[in-house]
């Protein structure tokens, strides 16, 4: 009896090494403090019964695709290589917009979903930038092509469908909402639509927490709900006017992901001549790359070109001021310092604490967070732990997590073996 009573601790301990799972949500573009400006009550019902920080530190530069491959990955954007929304590779001559799956992009970094299928469990995205791709030969056991057209409660019933589906066995999924990042960019933050579509979004949040309740997932699921960015209010006569500066005939590559910065290649032999140039533009600052200011992480990578411009916030660089022809009111991509910049956090499940409020951390500790959670071995990554722990409830270690599948699978069975034999 001794023995099967001690046979069960342990296969309870090896199966509860992977029970608790999660679902990570990003909602594109919501700045920190539309929460503070409008009421959201299932915002604040999740932080009661969870974590959240007024903000957290996003990484530079503050675009969808560079953002949200830093939270997948935990790297910084020079470090996996998804540098901009639309980039130029000098070694390769080839160019990389938002629809591009061809792996040789995506390989700088691994993200979650690859680390989860690599360690044996299953994942799952609806919509996230690079999940589309094989990277290190894997993609997520379940995902979707990117349709910004499906409504948004139809992702989430998909979504808790994975979940708690037995045969699927989902063990980690991420979820993109493309608002209020849109509506942002169309009318600005500081309008009455976004604030609509804060209060549209936190719905969507009410819905996300009902369907966790019908489906009884908080005993087993985390879950978190960030963002890339936040947004700033801009104006089409603040613009900064690369032609006026230097001539067309030097800049050989400005990939059109402008706006609030530009990595530029210029013509052999004229980086002085175009850096001296542009320097006497006013609202930008403009570095060569490799003497970006450290504290960007954005300089040791190629697809990074020559000269790296940075507008001052509410300005836009673009390359010729007589054609350009957008009216957007509202952007992002600045530095990450600036608190128009920075995105929400918000969690809540059996690894999280309640009602707990932590100091604003980086985005790029989700990585590591999300592999504790899971009890999976993390790639290589510029996050920590440590600055997480005040309300992460931390997991055990992968080392002891293995010790008891080991005694559960191998060891055991063969003490059963034994003691059964003597009764026979």
């Amino acid at each position: 009896m001794e023995l099967i009573s001690w046979l069960l601790v342990v296969m309870g301990l090896a199966a509860g090494v992977y029970s608790n799972k999660v679902l990570l949500v990003s909602m594109d573009g919501f700045r920190w403090d539309y929460i503070r400006q409008t009421a959201t009550p299932h915002f604040d019902a999740l932080a009661e019964r969870g974590t959240r920080a007024d903000f957290i530190n996003n990484t530079f530069i503050t675009k969808t695709f560079p953002c949200h491959y830093s939270i997948a990955t935990g790297l910084y954007e020079e470090s996996h290589g998804i540098i901009s929304n639309a980039m130029y590779d000098p070694i390769t001559g080839q160019r990389f917009n938002m629809g591009s799956k061809e792996t040789f992009w995506w390989d700088g970094g691994e993200p979650l979903w690859v680390t989860v299928e690599k360690a044996g469990l299953k994942s799952a995205t609806y919509y996230w930038p690079g999940s589309e791709s094989v990277i290190r030969g894997h993609r997520p056991t379940e995902y979707r092509k990117y349709n910004e057209s499906v409504e948004f409660n139809v992702r989430v019933d998909t979504v808790v469908d994975w979940l708690t589906d037995p045969e699927k066995d989902i063990s980690f999924a991420m979820l993109y909402f493309h608002e209020p990042d849109l509506t942002g960019h169309v009318y600005g933050p500081d309008s009455e639509e976004v604030l609509a579509k804060v209060r549209a979004m936190d719905e969507v949040l009410g819905y996300i927490v009902s369907s966790f309740d019908s489906a009884r997932l908080w005993e087993s699921v985390n879950l978190i709900v960030t963002s890339d960015h936040g947004m700033t209010q801009i104006d089409s006569s603040n613009l900064i006017d690369l032609l006026h500066y230097v001539s067309n005939d030097v800049l050989i590559q400005v990939p059109p992901s402008m706006g609030s910065t530009a990595n530029i290649m210029v013509a052999a032999g004229k980086v002085d001549e175009v850096l001296r140039n542009l320097s006497r533009a006013e609202h930008m600052d403009v570095y060569r790359r490799q003497d970006v200011p450290e504290r960007f992480h954005y300089s040791n990578n190629p697809r990074i070109l020559d000269i790296v411009a940075i507008a001052d916030e509410h300005w836009t660089i673009v390359r010729n001021a007589s054609t350009y022809k957008d009216r957007s009111k509202g952007a992002h991509g600045y530095d990450n310092t600036l608190m128009s910049m920075k995105p929400i956090f918000y969690a809540r499940g059996p690894n999280i604490a309640a009602n707990t409020v932590v100091e604003p951390f980086n985005s790029v500790d989700i990585y590591p967070m999300v592999c504790n959670i899971l009890g999976i071995q993390p790639a290589p990554n510029n996050g920590s732990l440590e600055n997480i722990r005040g309300f992460l409830k931390l997991s055990a270690t992968n080392g002891a997590s293995q010790l008891c599948s080991v005694y559960a699978f191998l060891v055991m069975p063969l003490f059963l073996h034994l003691h059964i034999s003597a009764f026979l």
